[in-house]
């Protein structure tokens, strides 16, 4: 795995003497670590193989009257972590307590995927319509995608430009079923399940609700398509 870090500390005032840790040094580090700690975390859990991050704490001011704890500093962090700006609490908690809301701001940047040209209305993306491109997760408020298999065989939702980062508002689940087609039913219930030819009354995308018709018993019914030709009913 590669990754690289890059963590920034603005401070309002740098006026230091000695050589024992202040406050503003010790709520750094601990927050330097807590929140390194997460970010890696998420990155591993999305499956990241690439990944920067940087970390900028703002506005520590340490002419502030604070005294270095003598235990571990308490970081309350958003759970999960947020990416973008967020206020976390740090407290201290000896016999000379305090506790401060720092101002953070994380960001994490990888590969997502991107158009490399425009698309019009309804187009079917392949993979030659389609780049990785390393860019802010923390800007992504839409979403966005990881892999090019997420985004092969679904359609765009109105004209896109090049370069537009693709997410689930911009494109529509490929379409798998056309009104008329022969499918095949799937009742399921529990642990059973039955299969049953069919005819779709309506056209599909995947993991959308369209009518179909049992041609057996000619009873109209309402299923999930979940692949080409297959469509799922519950019971």
């Amino acid at each position: 795995m590669i990754h690289r870090v890059f963590i920034s500390f603005f401070l309002l005032s740098l006026s230091c003497s000695g050589h024992s840790q202040s406050w503003y040094e010790q709520l750094e580090a601990s927050l330097k670590q807590n929140l390194s700690e997460q970010i890696i975390a998420m990155a591993e859990n999305m499956g990241l193989a690439e990944y920067e991050y940087d970390i900028d704490l703002n506005y520590l001011d340490d002419r502030l009257n604070l005294s270095t704890c003598q235990i571990p500093l308490t970081i309350e962090a958003p759970q999960p972590l947020e990416l973008g700006r967020s206020h976390i609490k740090v407290a201290c908690q000896d016999t000379s307590p305090w506790a401060l809301n720092v101002p953070t701001n994380v960001n994490l940047f990888a590969d997502i995927v991107v158009l490399n040209q425009p698309l019009a209305k309804d187009q079917v993306i392949d993979e030659a319509h389609l780049d990785l491109q390393r860019q802010n997760l923390a800007d992504q408020r839409n979403g966005y995608y990881l892999k090019k298999e997420q985004v092969i065989g679904k359609q765009s939702k109105r004209a896109l430009a090049g370069q537009t980062i693709l997410n689930s508002y911009l494109i529509l689940p490929a379409l798998m079923i056309y009104k008329g087609d022969k499918v095949m039913i799937i009742a399921s219930k529990g642990a059973m399940s039955v299969k049953m030819p069919g005819e779709a009354l309506n056209d599909g995308r995947e993991g959308r609700q369209i009518r179909v018709k049992n041609s057996r018993s000619e009873r109209i019914v309402r299923g999930k398509v979940v692949a080409p030709g297959q469509v799922l009913v519950q019971f």
